[in-house]
């Protein structure tokens, strides 16, 4: 069963979400101000650490990629950085509630 994860933070006037979905193929999101702007699928269940960058909508256009830690199969959490000409800024994360799929029972429903 797979386990989503949300971290956010502000930066720049901007909002910056990393979504993390651990699951048979691990996805992370990376969204800007409620859009999509980076996307990546990654297969195995090894712990790593992954990057994917994006372009904060300032004038000028800032660019900063987004650190994400993914954990072992056996245990550990997510996390997520924010980093920006070398300083790296926290993004706090929470658990959501699992993405619904649909199931044989609904399709009756």
């Amino acid at each position: 069963m797979g386990r989503d994860y949300h971290f956010h933070c502000e930066h720049a006037g901007c909002s910056v979400t990393a979504e993390v979905y651990l699951g048979g193929t691990r996805e992370v999101d990376v969204l800007v101000d409620g859009k999509e702007v980076s996307t990546l699928r990654v297969q195995g269940h090894g712990a790593q650490v992954r990057s994917l960058t994006a372009v904060l909508p300032t004038d000028p256009p800032r660019p900063v990629e987004i650190e994400v830690t993914l954990p072992g199969r056996i245990s550990g959490e997510p996390a997520s950085v924010l980093v920006r000409d070398g300083e790296r800024f926290a993004m706090p994360g929470r658990e959501v509630q699992h993405r619904s799929r649909p199931t044989e029972a609904s399709w009756y429903g």
